[in-house]
């Protein structure tokens, strides 16, 4: 047994970021810590679907930000310090900051995509997870756009965000040459072919890119687009946007793009974290089990980075507890 996931619960109730709304286990265990975004909407069979495996327990469930807001007021950044990125703000943090290997929240217009990209996690949400209980719950967005919001998911892994969507979704992974859509803008370089054509402004209002997805999602195995970095500059929030062109122009900064659409197409989507903080790829399809399977093979051609600083600091959970009064026993 690994004497580190005991140290994880008592960091998890000590709650230093103040993303922990309950701890829901004990004593250690040698599966995936699991923390859930404490909401409705995601099911209790979801999380039986994932412990029946045995390779996952549930660990936490996660504080988020109020009413669906995308951004967070009363949880923190680990990085920054500014106010987190929403709505799944503490079940990105519990991720980020080595609590738990898995995250699950759920996404309306971006609430698991944009908190994934802000910590440089790997984000994947889908209408199909769980689809029959997400029919219950139609909303209206803060800019007057009415959806069902997804459940999604979050690690600092590939594999693992993997596993966890084949667990959930059967899939028939693929390997034949399909279409890949980037913007013609787009610099990086991609280890299989793609196609350039012309985005709208991204970082502008959401219906030209819903219009957009609408369209040409039916004709691609999915599209790439380049974001961020996520409320690193800005503040991505349309509650602080709508005031005055100057707030406008604050929430353009915060570089959230596609990835606050895709669900309000019903697609499917995968965020993949570059070297930046706040910044990565989203990888977005059409809702059918071939394109998902192939837009995450095609994520394993993607470039991996491995952050030893925030990896020294923020996984060394002995620093919750130093030494003197009130230290971590011996």
């Amino acid at each position: 047994m690994d004497p580190r996931k005991a140290l994880r619960t008592k960091v998890a109730k000590l709650n230093p970021y103040h993303s922990v709304s309950s701890v829901c286990l004990e004593h250690p265990d040698p599966r995936y810590y699991m923390g859930v975004k404490d909401v409705e909407q995601i099911p209790t069979s979801l999380i039986q679907t994932l412990e029946n495996t045995g390779n996952y327990v549930l660990h936490t469930l996660d504080a988020f930000s109020l009413g669906g807001r995308a951004i967070d007021v009363q949880i923190l950044h680990p990085i920054t310090g500014k106010c987190m990125t929403g709505s799944s703000s503490g079940t990105a943090v519990n991720v980020f900051a080595y609590l738990n290997d898995l995250g699950i929240g759920t996404d309306g217009g971006g609430s698991v995509l944009a908190p994934a990209m802000s910590c440089n996690l790997y984000g994947f949400v889908s209408p199909l997870i769980e689809v029959e209980n997400r029919k219950k719950f139609e909303k209206k967005s803060t800019d007057g756009i009415m959806f069902s919001p997804s459940i999604g998911f979050m690690t600092r892994d590939l594999k693992l965000l993997q596993e966890t969507v084949e667990a959930c979704l059967n899939l028939n992974f693929v390997d034949e040459y399909q279409s890949v859509l980037i913007d013609s803008h787009d610099e990086n370089s991609y280890l299989f072919h793609t196609k350039e054509i012309e985005f709208p402004d991204k970082y502008g209002p959401r219906v030209p890119l819903i219009g957009f997805l609408d369209e040409v999602l039916k004709k691609c195995s999915f599209l790439i687009s380049y974001e961020g970095p996520v409320d690193v500059h800005g503040i991505g929030d349309t509650v602080f946007g709508h005031f005055d062109e100057e707030c406008g122009k604050a929430q353009r900064a915060a570089c959230k793009g596609f990835l606050r659409v895709a669900n309000m197409v019903n697609a499917t989507a995968l965020c993949i974290p570059d070297k930046p903080l706040g910044k990565g790829w989203i990888f977005v399809c059409e809702s059918k089990l071939e394109k998902i399977a192939y837009m995450l093979k095609m994520a394993e051609k993607m470039p991996k980075y491995s952050d030893e600083l925030v990896s020294r600091y923020f996984g060394n959970l002995e620093m919750y507890f130093p030494n003197g009064f009130g230290g971590i026993e011996k």
